[in-house]
């Protein structure tokens, strides 16, 4: 039985619209890579209720093994389930409760997450997050984005699951986003090694390629980026 706090995360998603689909052909859309990333930049918004921010790669909500770890530790102390997030290639970061967005840029090959409502140049604040948190790796090319206590829900991971090995991986997502949660593509069809910090004193994440000269030197040779398109 899903959890009553499970509802009430979806209210913080108000009436998110699910259209959006047309004209995107299978590898031939013809909305500008612009346009794709700022449709996902308004879409997306993440609930935080525990003040931690998980950032993980997509499929390791559907792991079998990871699953059976975090669900064995429910009643355990937090500082448990971060370990086994860590375990898993995830991040776990403290930040305010509330509501996030999340800025993509596939041009500049940055995301910032950042408080609902502050008023945000993502260039800038990329420039001011100096404090390094380590790195991520995206192998399957989406990169989730949730509060902690989601993964205390195991029938949301259940279902996650079932979905996920029924294909139906653009399900997955809308599952976490009706959840709170938030998924965003990275920048490479072949996974991303990201490299993550924060804003000093400030509740804000940025995110960028490890390799992101190269990935900036292609772009100057005309190469779009690989995965503009939000699912």
């Amino acid at each position: 039985m899903r959890r009553e706090r499970g509802n009430g995360r979806r209210s913080h998603r108000g009436g998110r619209a699910r259209g959006g689909r047309s004209g995107r052909g299978r590898g031939h859309s013809r909305r500008h890579p612009r346009q794709s990333a700022e449709s996902g930049n308004q879409r997306e918004r993440i609930a935080i209720e525990s003040g931690d921010l998980v950032l993980i790669d997509q499929f390791m909500l559907a792991n079998p093994q990871f699953i059976e770890k975090i669900t064995k530790v429910v009643d355990e102390d937090t500082a448990v389930k971060n370990d086994i997030i860590r375990e898993y290639g995830g991040k776990v970061i403290s930040v305010a409760r509330g509501t996030y967005r999340i800025e993509r840029d596939p041009f500049a090959y940055t995301i910032v997450v950042h408080p609902e409502g502050d008023s945000v140049e993502a260039a800038e604040l990329v420039k001011d997050a100096t404090d390094e948190l380590g790195e991520l790796n995206i192998d399957t090319r989406c990169l989730a984005m949730l509060d902690r206590e989601l993964l205390d829900d195991s029938s949301l991971l259940e279902r996650y699951q079932q979905l996920w090995f029924g294909g139906q991986d653009k399900a997955c997502r809308d599952l976490l986003r009706d959840n709170g949660g938030a998924v965003r593509y990275g920048f490479r069809r072949d996974g991303d090694e990201l490299a993550v910090f924060q804003i000093p004193g400030e509740d804000v994440i940025c995110l960028w390629p490890k390799n992101i000269e190269e990935l900036t030197a292609a772009a100057r040779e005309g190469q779009e980026p690989q995965a503009a398109h939000e699912g």
